[in-house]
């Protein structure tokens, strides 16, 4: 039997039931396509993230452990709907579909169905179910799924570790390098999210070049960042703006390329190991 709860939003809220013999979610028909969760690559429409084993990482939820009895779980009542966190529909005797509530899924307008005897309606509000699950928990398997990190982190406490971003001092020792060479105002405070993000990356990258690698890696540079100045006297390019560090950073990952046919420049919006 299926049955759909929701987890109340204070801390330590409880788990309650919706309602039960409703097949909320589908079941995506590719998830035999998963990739590890990288911060760098982009997912094509018909891939998921995954996480195996996911029962042994720190981000289970306790719940998700123990063999699912609907009896333990009470009947939501209308004060509880301002109070939920999230839904999670458990369906198949084995997969648990979670998705996050937002306002933006509370809808509170007049409505009709659209059907041959509409009716108006406007006493309740409605809570909208997406198409697609922000995760998927394949108990049988042990695996989780999911599109988007940053749609689970309030559900899976702990996860946004997956979500490496450069500490401010990573930050700072990584702008000291000799091949950097700031200027204007622009410094470690000016440096946002996304660059952060690209730098907690490129550190790992660059640490593993030696020498000689790294004297390649500027010619690289070079060659497909020509905004991007470069002193060959003292080996290092100039950083001034988010735009130029970002060129930087795509470089050290070796994100640019040429195409075979047509020798057409190019960046790779994301990437993976073959």
């Amino acid at each position: 039997m299926n049955h759909l709860l929701a987890k109340k939003s204070r801390q330590n809220g409880q788990f309650i039931k919706i309602m039960s013999d409703e097949n909320v979610f589908d079941l995506p028909y590719d998830l035999d396509n998963p990739h590890e969760y990288d911060t760098d690559y982009k997912l094509e429409d018909d891939e998921w993230f995954a996480i195996g084993g996911f029962s042994e990482t720190d981000y289970i939820i306790d719940f998700l452990t123990k063999d699912f009895n609907s009896a333990e779980y009470n009947q939501i009542v209308n004060a509880d709907y301002s109070k939920l966190s999230y839904l999670c529909s458990y369906q198949n005797n084995r997969y648990y579909f979670f998705q996050k509530l937002s306002k933006s899924q509370t809808i509170n307008r007049k409505w009709f169905p659209l059907n041959n005897e509409p009716e108006l309606h406007s006493e309740n509000p409605i809570i909208v179910i997406k198409d697609i699950a922000d995760a998927i928990y394949d108990k049988t398997d042990d695996i989780l799924y999911f599109k988007k990190l940053t749609s689970i982190t309030t559900i899976f406490t702990g996860i946004e570790e997956l979500y490496r971003e450069a500490t401010q001092a990573d930050t700072e020792t990584f702008l000291e390098n000799n091949f950097i060479n700031l200027v204007g105002d622009y410094d470690a405070t000016k440096v946002k999210k996304a660059n952060r993000k690209r730098i907690a990356m490129a550190i790992d990258t660059f640490n593993n070049f030696n020498p000689t690698q790294r004297n390649s890696i500027y010619g690289y540079i070079k060659e497909y960042c020509d905004e991007l100045e470069f002193s060959d006297d003292d080996e290092c390019f100039t950083i001034g703006t988010e735009e130029n560090l970002k060129q930087l950073l795509y470089g050290i990952e070796q994100r640019y390329y040429t195409t075979l046919i047509g020798n057409e420049k190019r960046l790779a919006n994301s990437v993976t190991a073959m």
